[in-house]
């Protein structure tokens, strides 16, 4: 009974240990050869990096050695385009849209006259989304009607059109300023409260 169990033994020895080498995967750009290229045990990790236009799987930084060789399978997965541009509400891109945008490529946005742009002009395609935010703030018009009904004008001859954050200075027409409303005002983003004078 113990031969039998020592010949057990003895052939279970001549099973190779399990091994990973080195893989010959053309998205690789790098893989760590600080090994030599000798076969890597199981459990055994080894850093690397993907070709352009290919991404590590769900943000490894290393592989590992299984029993089914390396993981994740496969090492490199393409990074998804992005789709047209999302539009900006009161403005456009800079240049013609495409429809499809590689990963890190950017786009320029512009605002219509007279509307500030808040944020940087630019959304970059990462991993298949788009990303950045700005937005248009819209400018102010001074409406004739309006100031009528306050009792108020234009302090000096300018002109009736603000862009946000621009400081417009009102005087009565006639009567005192009434209220707690300033005769100086602030436009911001399309909204201008107006001063009311009364006789």
């Amino acid at each position: 009974q113990s031969l039998a169990s020592t010949s057990v033994l003895s052939s279970l020895s001549f099973f190779p240990e399990l091994t990973c080498s080195r893989p010959h995967d053309r998205l690789l750009s790098y893989w760590e050869d600080s090994w030599r290229g000798e076969s890597k045990k199981l459990g055994d990790t080894a850093s690397y990096t993907c070709r352009s236009g290919y991404k590590r799987k769900d943000g490894v930084t290393r592989a590992t050695c299984t029993r089914d060789g390396w993981e994740p399978n496969p090492l490199c997965q393409e990074i998804p385009p992005c789709g047209t541009p999302p539009p900006l509400e009161d403005g456009d891109t800079k240049t013609a849209m495409k429809e499809h945008y590689s990963h890190n490529e950017t786009i320029e946005y512009m605002c219509q006259s007279y509307y500030i742009m808040e944020g940087e002009p630019y959304k970059t395609c990462l991993y298949g989304e788009w990303t950045g935010h700005m937005r248009c703030l819209r400018p102010c018009i001074v409406n004739e009607d309006e100031m009528r009904q306050h009792n108020i004008t234009l302090k000096s001859s300018g002109t009736k059109y603000l862009v946000h954050d621009e400081i417009i200075e009102f005087r009565c027409t006639r009567g005192l300023p009434m209220g707690n409303v300033a005769m100086r005002q602030r436009c911001n983003s399309g909204v201008l409260v107006l001063p009311t004078c009364r006789e």
